[in-house]
């Protein structure tokens, strides 16, 4: 079996996905063959040099022609799709010889940017890496249509091994978050949910913060600013969560992560997570079994001061959640998924996919098609919840990030001028 990835780059989530999992090819003595061809040279490669540790081959921007032969020897191709403007231009103009499809998808796809349902309909097989995706609104009529032509693969894994630093009897719990510090992510009203906590706690952040940004501005305004630590970014995150006891992990409702690494890390470790009601948050947290789930931030508040109060219960949820990560979030049973749906993918022979008439064939088609095919005039409001596409920052699948990989299309331009 050779199996040849398209990617945009192998950073975060993605990056450490794969290479968790070529490690466990590796240990298991797996003959498959796997390259990875990244559209991008990756600005961390961390990720990408462990691949290559493994055996496995990346390719960095490789030329059409040579693009082109890749796809034809490999047996699968696999796309790691997020709304990537860089992997929009790649299917839509590469002109890609006949191939057998694999997807796996790196956004839930609930909310823009969406899984392009014309895409998906190319693929063989499609990958979610959260059962959430199946509440998708635009692909549910596929999933219903061909059910088996869908499935699960995990990439979020937990730590092997690595205990948590117990805390001190009668002291305090040790509340805190270790990820991403922008309200891309982060819900608007996360610090209201500490600052409303009746109890005096300490949160304690780790991860990357602009000191002029909206996140910073937010927590100096809080009405007890002092219970929130900025500790910065962080080279070793098993140490950080290990010395905490919550996991704060209360997000923006409609954001675009799916596997969450960082809620099953601290999950692995023993860690309490406070998680909203959102899809992917509720697909991993069990509530009252494997951490606590509000429905708001006003209830979220209410459940710090619970923990706060029961310690205990809080050590046990703990517990709980890594017996049930060490289960179900591991490289070897996402492999377990792979290896069955790379079999149902070989039992189709390779044939053309018309990417550009799924997808679009310019960049503004290609932006569109992440908001759900909508032609948008103005900062989504004819797209619920695609308002974070049109923000100046360039997240995944933004207009600001289409922009920056092509400052020069027109259509683009007038998106960002409203015109």
């Amino acid at each position: 079996m050779h199996v040849t990835h398209l990617a945009p780059h192998l950073g975060g989530g993605v990056g450490k996905a794969h290479a968790a999992l070529a490690e466990a090819r590796r240990e298991q003595g797996n003959a498959e063959q796997h390259r990875f061809v990244l559209l991008e040279t990756p600005q961390d490669g961390r990720f990408a040099d462990q691949i290559l540790a493994t055996g496995a081959e990346v390719i960095v921007q490789p030329a059409p022609d040579a693009l082109r032969r890749l796809v034809a020897a490999a047996d699968i191709l696999q796309v790691e799709w997020w709304s990537h403007p860089r992997l929009y231009e790649c299917l839509a103009r590469a002109e890609l010889p006949p191939h057998r499809l694999l997807l796996w998808t790196h956004v839930s796809g609930l909310a823009p940017p969406v899984i392009p349902a014309d895409l998906v309909a190319l693929a063989r097989v499609t990958a979610f890496t959260s059962a959430c995706s199946f509440e998708a609104a635009n692909l549910k009529p596929l999933i219903a249509a061909r059910p088996q032509a869908f499935a699960v693969a995990n990439s979020g894994f937990g730590f092997d091994a690595i205990p948590k630093r117990p805390s001190v009897a009668g002291q305090p719990l040790r509340f805190g978050l270790v990820g991403t510090l922008d309200f891309a992510k982060l819900h608007p009203r996360f610090f209201d949910a500490i600052d409303g906590a009746a109890c005096d706690i300490g949160v304690r952040l780790f991860g990357h913060c602009d000191p002029g940004g909206a996140v910073a501005a937010r927590a100096a305004a809080m009405r007890q600013p002092s219970r929130v630590m900025f500790e910065g970014h962080t080279d070793d995150p098993a140490a950080a969560l290990a010395g905490l006891d919550v996991f704060v992990h209360l997000l923006a409702p409609g954001h675009y992560g799916t596997g969450e690494n960082a809620l099953i890390e601290a999950m692995s470790l023993g860690l309490c997570p406070l998680v909203l009601d959102n899809p992917a948050e509720r697909a991993i947290v069990t509530h009252q079994e494997t951490g606590i789930v509000a429905a708001s931030i006003a209830e979220a508040a209410g459940w710090l001061d619970w923990m706060a109060g029961h310690p205990g219960a809080v050590a046990s949820l703990g517990a709980e959640a890594a017996r049930r990560v060490a289960r179900t979030h591991r490289p070897a049973a996402s492999l377990s998924v792979f290896r069955d749906i790379q079999t149902r993918a070989m039992a189709a022979p390779k044939r053309a996919r018309d990417y550009a008439g799924a997808l679009g064939d310019t960049p503004a088609a290609w932006f569109a098609a992440s908001l759900g095919g909508v032609s948008a005039t103005g900062p989504g409001e004819a797209v619920p919840g695609a308002g974070s596409l049109f923000a100046a920052t360039p997240a995944k699948g933004s207009l600001a990030h289409f922009r920056r990989c092509f400052p020069d299309d027109a259509a683009l331009l007038a998106l960002a001028r409203g015109d």
